[in-house]
């Protein structure tokens, strides 16, 4: 009997011993998992910050583009493949019949230049300011990209290098601008106009304006979706 009630008493002392351990194990696990849903609901909060952001971001560029497109017309030009969108001012003098640079929009949203030089055949080009010098990617002979005639050589950039051009013409639109035409090295060399500076420029911005506009379009898709698979995790 004795025997018994020693055994009894030494399970009993175990169970009050293990018990704290077991309500702390609990309280520990709600704790996390409080921590964990505060941490959850901070990230839907810090998404929807973003989100407003990037709609007030969207309103503002939408009206950007709105008022740069009165200076530009589209052009769909049946000898051509695909349309394009050209500063309204040079819509007459494109396609080019003299040695010149022309930007334009494709009907992609892609950022062009179209350089042309009478009298010598070229791959590639460089625009010189006063303090910096961006060179075009090279584009090879190919009667597509690079084409010519017995007059004049006509050559379509584009990529980073083009856009890397129509940024530095954008930034000196009032400064000095000369263009080098190399094929190899420089085979010549002429200084933008004025109008030819500001066409540019313009098209460049209307460009970057469009590209920043459609980033954030299929960007607030995106965090949506992000804050859809965090709710799943929350209780």
């Amino acid at each position: 009997m004795k025997t018994s009630k020693l055994l009894l008493s030494i399970a009993l002392g175990g169970i009050l011993m293990s018990a704290p351990a077991c309500v702390k194990r609990v309280d520990n696990s709600e704790k996390t998992r409080a921590e964990y849903e505060k941490t959850l609901t901070d990230s839907i909060n810090k998404i929807k910050v973003e989100i407003d952001s990037c709609n007030d971001c969207i309103a503002t560029l939408r009206d950007k583009v709105g008022e740069r497109m009165h200076d530009f017309t589209t052009v769909a030009n049946p000898k051509e493949v695909g349309s394009y969108t050209i500063f309204t001012s040079f819509k007459s003098k494109y396609p080019q019949h003299s040695t010149g640079l022309v930007a334009r929009i494709d009907e992609n949203g892609k950022f062009e230049l179209v350089a042309t030089l009478k009298g010598k055949a070229f791959q590639q080009i460089a625009v010189k300011a006063p303090s910096e010098t961006m060179e075009s990617a090279v584009v090879p002979h190919d009667q597509a990209l690079n084409y010519r005639t017995a007059e004049l050589t006509s050559v379509l950039f584009s990529g980073e290098k083009a856009d890397s051009i129509g940024r530095l013409i954008a930034d000196n639109e009032l400064n000095p601008l000369t263009v080098i035409y190399m094929q190899g090295g420089p085979v010549n060399a002429t200084n933008l106009t004025n109008a030819e500076a500001e066409m540019i420029s313009q098209t460049w911005l209307l460009y970057n304006d469009m590209d920043q506009l459609h980033k954030l379009e299929r960007r607030v898709p995106m965090l949506h979706e992000r804050i859809n698979l965090l709710r799943q995790h929350q209780r």
